[in-house]
């Protein structure tokens, strides 16, 4: 099952982190139609190595998906 959100379905959602100016690499996945219905994409993984330094900038999660109208197939 794709993922429809308010009036959109998510086809495409990519993650990364940042800390300060470091940033990390972006990793997506993406879901697939046959024409007839979409299919999630494959899990994917991320990693980002942290700092112990309290005074270092916080990390951050950043997120973003590509929405399409629902009826698109």
């Amino acid at each position: 099952m794709v993922s429809v959100y308010g009036t959109q379905r998510i086809v495409k959602v990519c993650f990364f982190y940042t800390q300060g100016t470091r940033v990390g690499q972006k990793v997506c996945s993406s879901a697939s139609s046959n024409g007839l219905r979409w299919s999630p994409g494959l899990e994917v993984f991320g990693a980002f190595s942290d700092s112990l330094d309290p005074n270092a900038p916080q990390t951050v999660f950043n997120i973003e998906t590509t929405r399409i109208n629902p009826n698109i197939y």
